[in-house]
This record gives C-alpha cells, structure tokens and sequence, in this order.
C-alpha cells in the first residue's frame, strides 16, 4: 500500500510543481505558449491521485492515534478535489487563477497533511 500512496504523491508533486510555475507566467489565457493548454492535464493528474490515495486509505482498517489525522486528511482532500474541479470546469485557466488557488489555506493544509502521511505515518 504505501509505494502506491508514495507513487500517488509523486504524481501530485509533479503537478502542484506544475502549478506554481504556470502561476508565476502571468498568463492571461491558457493557450498562449507551448505549455498553457498542459495545466488542465495537470491539474487532472492532481485529482486523480488525491483520489486515488483517499480510496487506498479507505480500504484499510484504522485504529490507534492517527484515526483523527487520517479523518481530517480525508474532508481536507474532499476540499482539495473540490477546488481543482472548479478551476477544471472553467473556460479559461489563467496564471492568477492558479495562484489564487495555489495561495489558499485549503490547499496548502492539504499538502502539509500529505507529507505528513508519507513521511511519519507511511511505513
């Protein structure tokens, strides 16, 4: 289970990288420049592999003290989905709109959980 976790959180470190440099491009539509239209591919990869690591999580049996953890990483990545498909069902993808997204607390409570979960909790 936690090299498919692991592999999952590499997929989403590749985007999130992703993010933060399309972010930093001011981009003011997201098929100018031969990397606009790869954010929505990203960002797509991003929510496959959250959702791929809460459903690993799922199938397995908690108990003991990272059972309230684990309750508060699952609703942070219900928020985290949420956020990504909103940006996805947009007409345009702009650098401030993942800024703006890249900026929320959501997001980066998210991330800091995710790493939580790879380094202390995974074996």
């Amino acid at each position: 289970m936690s090299e498919s976790i692991r592999s999952q959180i590499e997929r989403i470190e590749e985007a999130y990288e992703f993010m933060l440099a399309y972010a930093a491009q001011g981009r003011s539509d997201e098929g100018a420049g031969p990397d606009g239209a790869h954010i929505r591919t990203f960002l797509a990869q991003f929510d496959a592999a959250a959702a791929a690591i809460v459903e690993e999580l799922d199938s397995v049996p908690r108990a003991g003290e990272a059972e309230a953890f684990l309750d508060s990483f699952k609703a942070d990545t219900a928020i985290m989905i949420s956020v990504l498909r909103t940006i996805l069902a947009r007409d345009q993808v702009t650098s401030e709109v993942v800024d703006n997204a890249n900026g929320l607390i959501a997001v980066r409570a998210y991330l800091t959980g995710l790493f939580f979960l790879d380094k202390v909790l995974l074996p």
